[in-house]
């Protein structure tokens, strides 16, 4: 059972910030010069010639190509680029300063119009695809991989709920209420803690899963197991698909996080005001996990949206296509593979490859 999903258009992916950056980030795979456009204006924001001159590169692309687009994995790039920029534990990049320029934001238009219309981000919109789920685990020498822990999800729901409420409780205590102080904790909205609640993402042809190239505040890890998952039964999947489904799921299970996010998200939106989060506790009666599609990411990632009473939300810690599942309904479908990033002798990355199938 799934909630109905919209259709995503290009004002709603330009009025967003990591669609924004998307936008721009493909603007550069067609026309190398709008790299140096970009990166001056970054460099001074405030200089308006600088800014005119990103719009007119912008203005001379020709973005028929991109319509043409077939191949999924064109943008990986391009979305990749938008997602390591969502940091929202910290003031905007200056480029994503520029880039929300009203002059910049119009000439964004007709790319963010190509983009939706290529073949090659169709899936973008799509619902969760239970036949694809993928259990990705990224590793290093320091960080061993971690099993995809699909028992016990009710009771790691609720310690993740009592360690949000008492976190918040402390901070209202202890921190100031002036959110330009320099304070920084929990900036997520997700139900991640420490003992991790299950996810999923899909897979692509010649990649085995999404999230090996998608991951906010990733730790640049370059190995990872890749598990294929299999549901047993019906799941209640709620998706969001839009900034609306996310600001609802809220509405319908607010949880009140305004000391524990004051700071971070101040920095990141600008906004001082009450903060709102979903009770996943609370979630989990009604829905068994909750799928993140690429549009809903696009157009909701990093914005303060208005919930009810002066209180607003932030999607801040998911990954496009990314599920939580919040009930027990996984389990494993076949043996974990190895998958790298690898890197030329010359430095420039070369993408994930497969490397075994070690079962483990």
């Amino acid at each position: 059972m799934h909630n109905e999903l919209m259709s995503l258009t290009a004002q709603e992916l330009v009025a967003a910030p990591r669609g924004r950056s998307l936008c721009l980030a493909t603007a550069e795979v067609i026309d190398e010069s709008v790299a140096a456009a970009w990166m001056g204006a970054g460099f001074r924001p405030e200089d308006r010639t600088k800014v005119d001159e990103l719009g007119r590169v912008l203005d001379r692309l020709d973005v028929a190509a991109v319509r043409g687009w077939t191949d999924p994995l064109v943008f990986i790039g391009p979305v990749a680029h938008a997602v390591d920029f969502a940091m929202a534990w910290q003031e905007p990049e200056a480029e994503d300063v520029v880039a929300a320029d009203p002059a910049v934001i119009e000439a964004l238009l007709p790319i963010g119009e190509a983009i939706l219309a290529s073949p090659a981000a169709g899936w973008w919109q799509s619902p969760i695809d239970l036949s694809t789920l993928r259990h990705t685990s990224k590793y290093d020498d320091a960080h061993p991989p971690e099993p995809p822990g699909l028992a016990g999800a009710a009771d790691l729901v609720r310690d993740w709920r009592r360690s949000a409420v008492i976190g918040n409780h402390r901070d209202q205590l202890e921190l100031p209420d002036d959110p330009t102080a320099p304070y920084s904790g929990v900036w997520w909205s997700s139900p991640s803690g420490r003992n991790p609640i299950p996810t999923s993402t899909r897979t692509l042809d010649g990649l085995g899963s999404i999230k090996l190239v998608w991951e906010e505040d990733s730790f640049g890890q370059c190995d990872a197991l890749v598990r294929p998952l299999a549901v047993t039964g019906s799941p209640r999947v709620y998706e969001i698909d839009c900034p609306q489904a996310w600001t609802e799921l809220v509405r319908r299970y607010p949880l009140d996080v305004s000391a524990s996010r004051r700071h971070d998200w101040y920095r990141a939106t600008g906004r001082d005001g009450g903060w709102l989060i979903p009770d996943y506790v609370a979630v989990a009666a009604d829905w068994d996990a909750i799928h993140l599609t690429v549009a809903g990411y696009l157009s909701t990632a990093l914005r303060a949206l208005p919930v009810v009473d002066g209180h607003a939300t932030v999607l801040a810690g998911w990954d496009p296509d990314q599920t939580w599942w919040l009930a027990d309904l996984l389990q494993l479908a076949g043996p974990a593979e190895h998958w790298r990033s690898v890197e030329s002798a010359d430095g420039p990355d070369l993408g994930w490859q497969p490397v075994s199938a070690p079962g483990r």
